[in-house]
């Protein structure tokens, strides 16, 4: 596929635009959004905010999100039937969204210095804030190809949460500018992928299962705090595995 920018011919793979077990963009809920998001639209850069802003401002909660997510459902649809979500979720649904409407898109990861973890429900941030200077360590968020690059949107934190918790976006949407993650200070980037890594999404819903199971745990202080000290569970897969086998 090649994608023209000012007279240069960019080439971007169809991977970017085919649906995949996470970012399932021909599902009909993900199609069904996306043609409503869009209606009336002449430029993808209008698409492309309205998807953008869309997927922002879908509430974030990490609780309720690990609640379905422990039951299987990862995927874009998954997200938009819920309506809440956190950066995975997110994440893979922004990519599905982009797709459905032509635009091509990717998954990105960092890990973040976020030492407060403010965003965070309050039953997963006293688990994974056992440890000071534990990082959030598969931060994830979207990339579409516009206007001949790659452009990087965070749409993690809901707009009012994140000017409630005093974190605002600084940066609005406008089709050039990358808008950066209001949680905390990135440590690294992990790569960009066409579909969400396996290795990666496996790790999640696990943590999801662990996180709940422990909230529901007859003796709860005991598990919490043997949770919260389970630092590789809380680190997640090596990043260079995850580069090697995707």
């Amino acid at each position: 596929m090649t994608r023209m920018n000012d007279s240069k011919a960019v080439e971007i793979g169809d991977e970017y635009l085919r649906p995949t077990a996470y970012m399932n963009s021909d599902h009909p809920i993900v199609a069904s959004k996306a043609a409503d998001l869009t209606a009336g639209c002449v430029e993808n850069v209008e698409r492309l905010g309205n998807i953008y802003r869309y997927v922002r401002d879908i509430p974030y909660d990490v609780l309720a999100s690990f609640r379905y997510l422990a039951e299987g459902k990862s995927t874009a649809g998954d997200v938009i039937d819920n309506g809440v979500a956190f950066c995975m979720g997110k994440a893979s649904t922004f990519v599905a969204l982009c797709r459905a409407t032509g635009i091509p898109a990717r998954v990105a990861f960092q890990t973040l210095d976020a030492p407060r973890m403010e965003f965070l429900s309050p039953e997963v941030r006293r688990l994974w804030g056992g440890r000071n200077g534990r990082p959030l360590p598969w931060h994830s968020l979207g990339e579409a190809f516009h206007n001949g690059r790659w452009l990087r949107l965070d749409a993690t934190i809901d707009a009012p949460t994140a000017a409630r918790l005093g974190r605002p976006y600084t940066v609005e949407f406008d089709g050039r500018t990358d808008i950066p993650t209001v949680e905390g200070a990135v440590i690294r980037e992990n790569g960009s992928y066409a579909d969400y890594p396996h290795q990666v999404a496996e790790w999640y819903i696990h943590l999801a299962r662990e996180v709940l199971a422990t909230m529901a745990a007859e003796d709860s202080e005991t598990a919490r705090l043997r949770l919260a000290a389970d630092d590789p569970l809380w680190a997640g897969p090596d990043p260079d595995l995850v580069r090697q086998h995707n």
